[in-house]
């Protein structure tokens, strides 16, 4: 054993109560919180202009709907019969001290048949990519993590869509273990490079739309303020835009509160809150001109006694379509029943996708046979080596 943990009890200490600080923080802070997301209401035209000028400035905060802001809506009836759609993914990055320089994804996928009397159908599509043009950039540097996680979202996005073509004998939802916005957009600099690594998954969003599916994207404990920054923006007086960074102050009623803090406790089980437009430049920019922008609720699915909320973002036109946002309230609820909050069909997506330790080494394996029938001469680096003598580096590739 390495890790001295006799040395770091007293910091176990302090951060115990800190956490402990920072809890009774939030809930001194949410009475407030909530009767100004009663105050609000139903964003009146003062607020909307609020929300379109702090736009200009860059805010990331949830644009209101059409929908009171501190509505709750009950669970709406399952269908008799809907095919609920999951994807999951997971990846082996690049390892410059092994002995090829590749990687993996691996997307887990299953159609949950609900009503048929079937068995789900299940699906894992690995593939590995070793080219010059999948492992380096145009000028020679190698490609950057995020880039391999915006292409196995990309072929998250495209299993759901080869799915939803499948089956589309009955009204069908789509779901992701993730937000539906490409968050690659938002580090790339050129917006050529943007256009070029979201086409094809706005076009996978396309072939969903079009398919009659719903789709969502789920995000377990969800950490977003966007809600929370509405409530400070409604508290600004108009001439106050006029200098941006009154936007981006802390708002000292509200510090360090979260959309779930705000929710947890408004919705009884089964209920979805209004929804909000995501007001992130990565949406306004590149997903709403496309006619995919995104909006998101937030979900208790119960049960009882339990404190489970999920935030549910889905594109523009299940948000604006009643039986489309109707049926992925009702299929959520209805998959958590089983898994007490969380979709059932995520998690088996999941364990479809997830890479084990002994599938890495069976993979390696495989590599190293494939190199030897070509006659090449194989080593790893001296520090991949001491890392398998001293057992470091165990651990699965999500």
């Amino acid at each position: 054993m390495t890790l001295e943990l006799n040395q770091l009890s007293d910091q176990v200490q302090a951060l115990s109560a800190t956490a402990a600080e920072r809890l009774a923080s939030l809930e001194r802070q949410r009475p407030a919180a909530e009767a100004r997301l009663r105050a609000i209401g139903l964003a009146d035209d003062e607020l909307q202009g609020k929300v379109r000028a702090a736009l200009r400035y860059r805010w990331a905060g949830a644009i209101p709907a059409a929908e009171p802001v501190d509505a709750a809506f009950p669970c709406p009836p399952h269908p008799a019969r809907a095919n609920v759609l999951a994807a999951d993914g997971s990846q082996v990055y690049p390892d410059r001290h092994g002995v090829a320089l590749y990687y993996l994804i691996n997307v887990g996928s299953i159609a949950f048949r609900h009503g048929s009397g079937e068995a789900p159908r299940v699906a894992s599509r690995p593939a590995v990519f070793y080219e010059d043009a999948d492992l380096y950039e145009e000028e020679g540097r190698q490609k950057p993590v995020e880039k391999i996680d915006a292409e196995r979202d990309r072929r998250e996005l495209g299993e759901l869509a080869r799915l939803a073509a499948a089956n589309a004998d009955a009204p069908a939802v789509a779901l992701l273990d993730n937000g539906l916005l490409l968050y690659f957009s938002l580090q790339a600099q050129d917006r050529a490079e943007i256009k070029r690594e979201l086409a094809p998954y706005l076009a996978h969003l396309s072939a969903l739309r079009d398919s009659g599916a719903a789709v969502a994207g789920i995000v377990d404990r969800p950490r977003a303020a966007g809600v929370a920054r509405l409530l400070h923006l409604h508290t600004l007086p108009m001439e106050a835009l006029k200098d941006h960074a009154d936007l981006f102050q802390q708002d000292a009623d509200f510090r360090h509160l979260t959309d779930g803090a705000l929710f947890a406790d408004r919705l009884q089980p089964g209920e979805r809150s209004a929804l909000f437009e995501n007001g992130s430049p990565a949406n306004l920019d590149h997903f709403q001109p496309a006619g995919h922008s995104v909006f998101f609720f937030y979900l208790n699915p119960g049960p009882a006694g339990r404190h489970a909320l999920l935030r549910v973002e889905v594109p523009e036109w299940v948000a604006h379509d009643p039986a489309r946002l109707d049926l992925v309230h009702a299929a959520l609820v209805e998959q958590c029943r089983a898994t007490g909050g969380f979709p059932y069909v995520l998690m088996r997506a999941h364990e479809l996708a997830v890479v084990t330790v002994a599938e890495r080494r069976e993979l390696e394996q495989m590599v190293v046979a494939a190199l030897v029938r070509r006659g090449l001469s194989l080593s790893v680096s001296h520090k991949a080596q001491g890392k398998a003598w001293t057992g470091a580096g165990r651990r699965r590739y999500p």
